[in-house]
């Protein structure tokens, strides 16, 4: 499945409604006796999905046990992560020959995750997303992120925190991440008291991210409050008298309940809010998706993680609301 402009196009008019399309799939075959969990990621992150018994995968030296090796793919070499191993389940080697490699894109990193096959691509609306403390069920909430259902159906479609996954079967760029958040205070970086003296609002549902974005602001010595989902952050503008203390907003995308394509909706026609500042932060980092953003009212746009360009759209923040 290659991503084409009709299908761009699409996903970027289903983001306007705060709407997406889910990719759903299993990490473990169904048996006649058993009906094994499902999970989804959105479409626009898919780039591909291919038959793994046609990629031969070369392995790769010293790396994570959860990367199998990489494969290669018209002249580009891909790692590809063993999704079902992170789940605690163990493919045989039947299983595997049966298997599906999903190619995916989280701000421009390309990989390769095997799942056990692809149920099929629903719509949905990020309102019928909710947060995963919202239910009570044998699983990892650690690795799942949010749920919905099956389109009509009660079964249950976990979504799961690819970021964090992301971190955990690749250490080195883990470590490289969270090593540029502990050092970017070394760097003399210097805001105006303006930004100082307020509060950055950032809306992320990722926790691994939101240690992220929260080491970042604290080593610069900005204070900030955190919302797992947009909704919260539109609820907490809705419940203060005014914003006075307020310097921005970070806002993800991809978000339960209400999306960020619907946090800057709501920021922009909000009279108390609409003079905010709001960056998107997330790994949804194609161009069409940019000018989308841009668009709709937000200022800039940031891929996931990079420590140095948050810190540059910070002062680009700074010079173009002249705080």
């Amino acid at each position: 499945m290659s991503t084409t402009l009709e299908q761009v196009e699409k996903t970027a008019n289903l983001s306007k409604n705060n709407q997406m399309s889910l990719m759903i799939f299993q990490v473990q075959h169904n048996t006649k006796e058993q009906e094994f969990p499902y999970y989804g990621m959105n479409v626009f992150k898919v780039r591909e999905v291919l038959e793994a018994r046609a990629y031969e995968i070369s392995e790769m030296p010293d790396t994570n046990p959860l990367i199998e090796g990489m494969i290669e793919l018209r002249g580009t070499y891909l790692p590809v992560i063993d999704l079902p191993k992170w789940m605690g389940f163990e493919m045989t080697p039947k299983d595997k020959e049966k298997s599906i490699i999903i190619v995916s894109d989280f701000s421009h990193n390309f990989i390769g995750m095997r799942v056990a096959h692809i149920h099929g691509v629903e719509e949905k609306n990020w309102s019928d997303i909710q947060p995963a403390s919202n239910y009570n069920v044998n699983v990892n909430t650690n690795q799942v992120i949010n749920h919905t259902y099956l389109e009509n159906s009660e079964t249950l479609c976990f979504i799961l925190d690819i970021e964090k996954l992301l971190i955990e079967s690749m250490p080195a760029m883990a470590e490289k991440i969270f090593k540029s958040a502990k050092e970017v205070g070394t760097k003399n970086v210097v805001f105006s008291d303006t930004i100082k003296n307020k509060k950055i609002l950032f809306a992320e549902d990722s926790k691994a991210i939101q240690k992220y974005m929260g080491m970042v602001f604290d080593q610069l010595g900005l204070s900030y409050l955190s919302f797992d989902n947009g909704q919260l952050l539109l609820d907490y503008i809705d419940s203060v008298e005014n914003l006075d203390d307020i310097s921005m907003i970070f806002t993800d995308l991809e978000m339960p309940v209400a999306s960020g394509h619907t946090v800057i909706k709501q920021v922009r026609k909000n009279p108390k809010a609409k003079h905010l500042p709001i960056v998107v932060h997330t790994s949804m980092t194609s161009d069409n998706n940019s000018r989308e953003v841009l668009n709709m009212g937000a200022d800039f746009f940031v891929g996931k993680v990079d420590t140095d360009l948050i810190v540059d759209t910070l002062k680009m923040v700074e010079e173009k609301y002249n705080f």
